[in-house]
């Protein structure tokens, strides 16, 4: 009996942490993500301009990953339009939009329409196909476990905060304002 009493309270604990857990805000937790080198990539551009990770050294960096179908990403791209309103006279802080896991071959139409209909200045790169065919190389390099997962990278390329997810109901002012305090201790860590 008392063995099943502690089965039953240990499941309980760990289906609280996890439900608790997912209902959060996406704010950064530490986990192996956080402080350790980011993964560098070399992507294209919807120009076909080749960007890549070492572009940004010496900058902030905030890196988004996102897909034109993921509804959590697009709603969480209000509050990222703040933050991006309230550093565009900063040079020392960069935002880059990795279009990831697109589901359709000719996804560049997609992405351009996206950004013209809402009015959103992003900077878009494209994530590569892996060797499983999938357009995931990056993202399978990041080691997320979904979109949207956005990666907030000191000057010295280091990756110091990671939020995953968009918590429905959330306010952008809210959220925005999670992003706005982790790129100000970025800043302070990467000096």
């Amino acid at each position: 009996m008392k063995a099943i009493f502690s089965f039953l309270f240990l499941s309980f604990f760990i289906t609280s942490a996890f439900a608790s857990d997912a209902r959060m805000p996406a704010i950064a937790k530490a986990d192996t993500d956080v402080n350790i080198p980011a993964p560098n990539f070399s992507l294209k551009d919807l120009n076909g301009k080749t960007v890549s990770l070492a572009d940004y050294k010496g900058k902030t960096l905030v890196i988004d990953f996102w897909a034109t179908w993921c509804v959590p990403c697009r709603e969480s791209f209000p509050a990222v339009k703040m933050v991006m309103d309230k550093y565009k006279n900063d040079p020392d802080v960069k935002f880059l939009f990795i279009d990831t896991r697109e589901k359709v071959e000719d996804f560049v139409p997609l992405i351009k329409k996206f950004l013209a209909d809402n009015q959103y200045p992003f900077y878009v790169v494209l994530d590569e196909k892996g060797t499983d065919g999938k357009m995931d190389k990056t993202y399978l390099k990041y080691v997320m476990p979904g979109i949207p997962t956005k990666y907030i990278i000191d000057k010295n390329g280091i990756i110091r905060f990671k939020h995953v997810g968009f918590v429905p109901g959330q306010k952008p002012e809210d959220a925005a304002a999670d992003v706005e305090a982790d790129i100000e201790q970025t800043k302070k860590q990467g000096l």
